[in-house]
């Protein structure tokens, strides 16, 4: 998920200045960007899923890295995901958490994840372009 105003009112409501995270307010309010199209990007959630235990308490935290490469935007991320042929997905996040599966398992268990949560689609028309 890309930070914007519409996602910190989603999350956090009117009030998002007082009620969102010092860090994630700070970076959306004031860091400068390296290119035009540098996004913040977020783990809202963690859908709860068998490949996914012992990581559901991560909330609302940036994603800084994936296997190594800086995340530029939300589809930069979802391309470097669909596109990985390494034994493992990496999730580099911040306040030094990462998230570590193994990736042959976890674009196995996408579909069921999808059904298990009513979701239509991995990805939004604009991520699959």
């Amino acid at each position: 998920m890309a930070v914007s105003v519409p996602y910190l009112r989603s999350e956090y409501g009117k009030e998002y200045e007082y009620d969102a995270p010092v860090k994630l307010l700070d970076k959306h309010l004031h860091a400068m960007a390296q290119s035009s199209d540098e996004q913040l990007v977020v783990v809202s959630q963690v859908l709860v899923a068998d490949i996914n235990i012992g990581y559901e308490d991560i909330v609302n935290i940036q994603v800084l890295a994936f296997n190594g490469t800086p995340v530029k935007n939300l589809k930069h991320l979802a391309t470097m995901v669909e596109e990985c042929n390494e034994a493992f997905l990496k999730f580099d996040l911040d306040f030094d958490q990462v998230v570590v599966l193994e990736t042959k398992t976890a674009k196995a268990a996408t579909q069921d994840i999808l059904t298990t949560h009513c979701i239509p689609s991995a990805a939004s028309e604009e991520l699959k372009s």
